[in-house]
């Protein structure tokens, strides 16, 4: 009788993970890098260049961009700032949609003619 229960759980199980709906295409494409409304931990993205971190003292000017992001540096994955966000003046960045990134107040990089330029979401 044991056996029947465990055997019945592990079918009811696998039958609710195949029934789970996916992430449709068009979620997925509406996913853009947000920067600047991530918060400590795991929401924060990796990688951030100094060319990211130029278009954002360009787009902000030099006194806005140290008051907001005054800790910011380039790094890698696993770096200690990429684990951080806006709340500890540190930018980086993480995965939303494009009115969810409006919303929260986010910016987006865009590149034109192989140079990156920050906007407000």
């Amino acid at each position: 009788m044991y056996k029947d229960k465990l055997l019945m759980a592990a079918v009811a199980g696998i039958s609710l993970g195949v029934s789970l709906p996916e992430a449709s295409a068009a979620e997925k494409k509406d996913e853009i890098s947000c920067w600047g409304v991530n918060s400590c931990g795991s929401s924060a993205k990796c990688a951030v260049e100094a060319d990211d971190l130029a278009a954002f003292k360009a787009l902000l000017g030099e006194k806005e961009y140290t008051a907001k992001f005054g800790k910011s540096a380039v790094h890698s994955c696993g770096a200690p700032d990429a684990k951080c966000g806006a709340s500890m003046k540190i930018l980086n960045w993480t995965t939303t949609t494009a009115a969810e990134c409006k919303t929260k107040g986010g910016y987006v990089i865009d590149a034109k003619d192989g140079k990156k330029v920050a906007k407000k979401a």
